[in-house]
């Protein structure tokens, strides 16, 4: 086993550095850069520019994860990809045709989001080696994520547009100078040439797969629909504000008290209450039209993202040999946040022009199933481990 070169203080803090600068990137990329999009072209372009970076997203993930398993080496792969972003940006001010805009901002969308995989799968090594908290690192990507979003949006509404775009690329600047800092750690490659799907032979993966990208991708509709239904319920833009705020401290809070939990009680156990927290979340979202009751729902996202994310990564970390890590996280973000995210979209955008609360029940009823699934995972965990 490699011994590394940093203090856990030092690891711990470049590893901060870096998930502060990459949620600065996606605190703007997401709630503002379709702002921004609008004023380069027609409104109509602008879907289907921003959802060329997901479908990309389904080739740069499998092709990353591979690469970095091969050659055990995430932080070169990471500085790549921050430099595809940086390069992205600073082409798009000369583009002026709708389909290079979806070219290059595709690859560099991808690009972007493909980042977390593979830090995480960086992060999930320290915590083997060093014992670092994964959540007490990860938390400062969330608190950076609002703090840009919120002072992004305040500067681009007293200066223009223009602040969004020189506020993605000052940060996309800071993304590539965190991951040249990020700890250099060298993890022995997997024989195989092809170690991307090789998680898929570990006991019970699939299942493990299936079940916490289901519930990962129940947000779908949250992502998607829920400004424009609470707008339309008569709630103003800063009232949003607040309520997406609510959702992003509470996982905060999550994310430092999750390590003791899973300590505790284990991975799978907390899979299942995130399952519960989802019926109880979106189900609420469907039928609740008062603040309060909207407020209650955006709280349990402590439940079902932060509680979650960190269970699938503590199962990961423990069960995924360090060798295939980077392609366990490449298929779990590919199967989520690629095709069952990309799929729960479209058909709670179907139903959301029915009656916006089918689809919040749409996502119910997903993690109804996901609920299912975890406590099947639970089972065959605990049977393989009894009889292994």
């Amino acid at each position: 086993m490699q011994t590394p070169d940093y203090s856990k203080r030092s690891a711990e803090l470049r590893l901060g550095g870096y998930y502060t600068a990459f949620f600065a990137v996606y605190g703007i990329a997401i709630p503002l850069w379709p702002r921004w999009l609008e004023g380069q072209v027609s409104l109509e372009y602008v879907g289907l520019i921003l959802g060329m970076s997901y479908w990309l997203k389904l080739i740069v993930v499998p092709a990353t994860s591979w690469l970095a398993d091969v050659t055990g080496d995430r932080r070169r792969v990471m500085i790549a990809l921050a430099c595809i972003v940086l390069v992205g940006l600073a082409l798009l001010p000369w583009l002026d045709s709708w389909i290079l805009y979806m070219v290059i901002w595709g690859g560099a969308g991808a690009a972007l989001s493909t980042g977390i995989p593979l830090s995480d799968g960086l992060t999930m090594r320290l915590v083997q080696l060093l014992n670092i908290e994964f959540g007490a690192v990860r938390r400062w990507g969330s608190v950076s994520f609002m703090v840009v979003s919120l002072g992004v949006g305040a500067l681009a509404d007293q200066f223009g547009l223009d602040a969004i775009y020189a506020s993605i690329v000052a940060a996309a600047v800071l993304l590539l100078i965190a991951a040249w800092f990020c700890p250099k750690i060298y993890t022995e490659p997997e024989p195989s040439s092809t170690p991307f799907f090789k998680p898929l032979q570990l006991p019970n993966f699939p299942l493990f797969l299936v079940t916490v990208s289901l519930l990962l991708a129940t947000h779908a509709a949250l992502y998607g629909f829920s400004a424009i239904y609470w707008k339309s319920l008569g709630y103003s833009n800063t009232t949003i504000t607040i309520l997406w705020v609510m959702g992003v401290i509470a996982e905060i809070i999550m994310f430092s008290l999750s390590g003791r939990l899973i300590d505790r009680f284990g991975a799978m156990p907390m899979i299942i209450i995130a399952g519960c927290g989802g019926i109880l979340r979106w189900t609420l979202l469907a039928y609740g039209e008062s603040l309060p009751v909207i407020g209650f729902a955006q709280i349990l996202h402590a439940l079902t993202f932060a509680l979650l994310y960190m269970s699938l990564i503590a199962y990961m970390t423990k069960r995924v040999p360090p060798s295939i890590s980077a392609s366990a996280q490449g298929l779990y973000d590919s199967l989520s946040m690629g095709v069952f995210f990309g799929l729960l979209t479209m058909l709670a955008g179907f139903l959301f022009e029915i009656d916006p609360s089918y689809s919040f029940l749409l996502m119910t009823g997903c993690s109804v199933i996901g609920l299912g699934l975890a406590i099947l995972l639970l089972a065959r965990v605990r049977a393989h481990e009894h009889t292994a």
